[in-house]
């Protein structure tokens, strides 16, 4: 009913920890135009939306579109055992994903296939005032510091730049991006909202040093994060905290 051998390894490890990151359960949509899934994280805080074009496999054979949910805790697991040097091919039978890692040795791994118990999830209709465009390891690098001195974080766009502010019991931080350091800039209105350390953390897990952070805020609303993997590409929405920095 489906196959696919996956063309870039890399990606597809990136990319399974992009969706484990956030979810335990999630349903693949997949037709001929490729793969895609949409679903919210169990606390309903972070939304992640995946896709992955069909011309990102070597072979891409599909009759007719199916649907997939899938324990994304048990595949990620499967995932990490996958070698550098593997060939990856994925089947479905109608019953079983089936996992064939193709390498210094054949390795077939079966992983059931569950009801979906869950409803089509939206996205949401946010309209923003301020987005950037920087790389992720100077965001990631920043977060660190952040997480220094508190366990949430304030981000703010305005036509002055980007900046983050921590503050915590013991201290503050505030770190400021230079002109130079970011790619592209738009702003319609100065924005700024206060998120989770931790949920931003797993939101750049399967951002490489080279991949490009698009970042949208508008003030005292859900962000929206996205950048490339492979292909591919990975779209998240965070909602803020209630508390201010």
């Amino acid at each position: 009913m489906f196959k696919a051998i996956v063309g870039d390894t890399k990606a597809w490890k990136s990319s399974i920890e992009a969706i484990a990151a956030l979810i335990d359960e999630g349903t693949f949509q997949i037709d001929k135009e490729g793969m895609k899934l949409r679903a919210m994280d169990p606390s309903q805080i972070a939304l992640v939306d995946f896709e992955l074009p069909a011309r990102a496999f070597e072979v891409f054979e599909i009759e007719n579109p199916i649907t997939l949910t899938i324990d994304f805790s048990e595949l990620s697991k499967i995932t990490k055992r996958i070698r550098t040097e593997d060939r990856i091919e994925l089947n479905y039978d109608g019953h079983n994903l089936k996992l064939i890692f193709q390498g210094q040795t054949k390795r077939e791994f079966n992983l059931g296939v569950l009801e979906s118990t869950t409803t089509a999830t939206k996205e949401p209709n946010i309209e923003f005032t301020a987005k950037i465009k920087f790389g992720s390891t100077i965001f990631k690098e920043a977060l660190k510091d952040a997480e220094l001195v508190s366990n949430h974080v304030a981000l703010s766009i305005t036509n002055e730049g980007f900046s983050i502010e921590s503050r915590g019991d013991t201290g503050s931080v505030n770190i400021s991006f230079p002109e130079e350091n970011i790619l592209a800039k738009e702003v319609k209105e100065n924005a700024r909202a206060v998120f989770s350390l931790t949920h931003l953390d797993n939101l750049l897990k399967a951002a490489d040093p080279g991949s490009i952070i698009v970042l949208s805020l508008r003030t005292d609303a859900p962000l929206r994060l996205e950048y490339a993997i492979g292909e591919g590409r990975v779209v998240y929405y965070l909602a803020p905290r209630i508390e201010t920095v």
